[in-house]
């Protein structure tokens, strides 16, 4: 698609063979994109709240898969630009995250996952820089390196 000069997904994979046929009726189909959201939500772990428009509040909860291996993502909001990215090494993940000023990060955890992160070499409960809610761990505007143990 794009050696052939499309920015955007295309209804049909062979779209630039049936640009005169009726049945290619979309050269800016949502449904490829689908799995761009894929990425940004689950693998990158990149969410808005939508009650919350606009990445104020920006939800993080990434998917550390090994098969993946390494995941980088950035979104230039309006706050400033997220980024998530991350790394597996055998049962340990290092995850970089970015936070843009005028927003909050949320990491969503169940409280039995909270020991398994760390920022800077101790827990995120014990962190000085995150909050810990009933919720998982709020995280303020700043970059963070976090280390996850994936057993």
């Amino acid at each position: 698609m794009v050696t052939h000069g499309a920015t955007t997904m295309w209804e049909r994979w062979n779209g630039d063979q049936m640009r005169n046929d009726p049945s290619m009726n979309s050269y800016n189909h949502y449904a490829y994109g689908a799995v761009a959201d894929w990425i940004y939500r689950y693998a990158a772990g990149v969410d808005a709240v939508p009650s919350d428009p606009g990445f104020h509040t920006v939800v993080l909860h990434p998917v550390f898969d090994a098969r993946l291996g390494h995941i980088s993502f950035d979104y230039d909001s309006a706050n400033g630009p997220i980024h998530s990215d991350w790394t597996v090494n055998g049962a340990t993940a290092e995850w970089h995250v970015t936070i843009p000023a005028n927003a909050t990060g949320r990491l969503e955890l169940a409280q039995d996952q909270l020991p398994k992160y760390k920022l800077e070499g101790q827990p995120v409960t014990e962190s000085k820089l995150l909050q810990t809610t009933n919720h998982g761990v709020e995280v303020p505007a700043g970059n963070y390196t976090f280390t996850v143990d994936l057993q």
